[in-house]
């Protein structure tokens, strides 16, 4: 009987989205390609760029529309592992922590966790200045940049180092007491430009447009 349901299931080939260049992530088996949408998978940056560098990183990818035997993903967002946010933390440090909520230019409502660390202990004040700074950085890029860019930037794989956020978070804090280090800890989609949420914008509701493949 067992063997039997197994026979009758289809193995759909998981497909990262664009920002990843499509890569082929694994399989899933479902009894029909309605059962396969809003699975959510769980994997690791390192995992789907292979880059040993990225597997602090976990990113959840949901599937939103199946052809044939793929599964088409979606960012859904990501944040570092415990352990590695752990290994960040000094005695005699600082540690700041902010949460905000953006609009990209194509018009995704983002929640994204920053997360920044000084060389040494920082007054109250200059912990508000720099959170205030870490929101100013986040605000201005998701205004200039689309859904896509976004999100590498803050996973910090922008084409530039440059334009890293936890870079220009890092920068712009100096101007106001020594930085160490600065990440984007967490991000989370909130709404599509459909002003639906993400487990909501699937199949016939499903924003992205499928490419050939």
């Amino acid at each position: 009987m067992v063997r039997d349901k197994w026979k009758a299931k289809t193995w759909y080939t998981i497909v990262a989205p664009e920002m990843f260049d499509r890569v082929e992530l694994g399989e899933t088996p479902a009894d029909s390609p309605e059962k396969v949408l809003n699975r959510v998978l769980e994997t690791t940056l390192g995992d789907i760029l292979n880059d040993i560098t990225k597997h602090h990183i976990k990113v959840f990818l949901r599937i939103y529309d199946v052809k044939g035997t793929t599964a088409y993903t979606k960012f859904d967002g990501h944040r570092l592992m415990r352990d590695y946010v752990r290994s960040l933390v000094r005695r005699g440090t600082s540690r700041i922590d902010g949460v905000i909520d953006v609009v990209t230019k194509d018009g995704y409502k983002v929640r994204v966790a920053g997360l920044a660390f000084t060389t040494r202990r920082a007054k109250t004040s200059q912990q508000s200045a720099i959170r205030k700074r870490m929101f100013e950085v986040i605000e201005r890029n998701a205004k200039e940049c689309e859904f896509d860019e976004f999100i590498r930037r803050c996973l910090g794989i922008a084409e530039d180092p440059e334009d890293n956020l936890g870079h220009q978070i890092a920068e712009a804090g100096r101007k106001i007491y020594p930085i160490r280090q600065a990440e984007i800890r967490k991000t989370e989609i909130l709404e599509e430009p459909s002003g639906l949420p993400p487990h909501e914008a699937v199949g016939e509701k499903a924003v992205p447009e499928l490419p050939s493949y």
